[in-house]
């Protein structure tokens, strides 16, 4: 009669066994979470790279609609509140015989108020950059609220440094223009960034032809 050898586990195969299990099991959390990481990474990056693509739209427009009244599309337009250094009281060297440097705008051709204008309805008509104080976009993540303020000039410009109040919010028809892009979550409605920056009056670029 033939001897019949049944296979089974040793104890230190299952102890072996028990302890892989053991590994894999608290290693699924952490594979998860990994994961849940990396997606939320790129969720806050894509939301970067959308709030850069509005700053990129915001800066093709104009710095006030007033740049463009009548012929001032190339000078610095009147702050009646801005800073008395900054003042436009200078007229551009003749070069060629035409106007080089800055020139200043008429009376009429001031800083203009912040926000939309008279059938400025659709961010397709905005034409200056305050137009976006109080647009709101969103993708199926996030949300980005835009605020455009003016900001308070007033420095010494003739210190090494230049510093600014960024916290003061009443002020108006300054030279400078103070925007804010607030990205948040779209459930949780958490802020996840904020991008500012501050851009001047130093109005447009005019190039004269040789028949102007």
């Amino acid at each position: 009669m033939k001897n019949l050898k049944k296979s089974s586990f040793t104890l230190i195969e299952l102890v072996f066994a028990i302890v892989i299990v053991g590994i894999a099991v608290t290693s699924i959390p952490m594979l998860l979470n990994t994961i849940s990481n990396n997606t939320s990474t790129n969720l806050k990056e894509k939301s970067f790279f959308n709030a850069y693509a509005l700053v990129a739209l915001m800066q093709a427009t104009l710095w006030d609609e007033n740049n463009t009244k009548g012929d001032n599309y190339y000078k610095v337009l009147t702050a009646d509140n801005g800073d008395s250094e900054l003042k436009c009281i200078r007229k551009g060297v003749k070069e060629l015989d035409n106007d080089s440097g800055a020139e200043c705008a008429t009376d009429y051709n001031k800083t203009s108020k912040i926000g939309p204008d008279t059938g400025e309805d659709d961010v397709s008509k905005y034409d200056d950059i305050d137009d976006f104080n109080g647009y709101e976009t969103n993708t199926s993540d996030y949300i980005f609220d835009v605020s455009v303020r003016y900001l308070d000039d007033n420095a010494n410009y003739s210190a090494k440094n230049i510093y600014f109040n960024e916290d003061d919010k009443n002020v108006n028809g300054t030279n400078m223009k103070f925007i804010t892009i607030t990205v948040k979550d779209k459930q949780t409605k958490k802020m996840i960034a904020k991008l500012q920056y501050s851009t001047s009056n130093i109005g447009m670029t005019k190039i004269e032809s040789r028949n102007e």
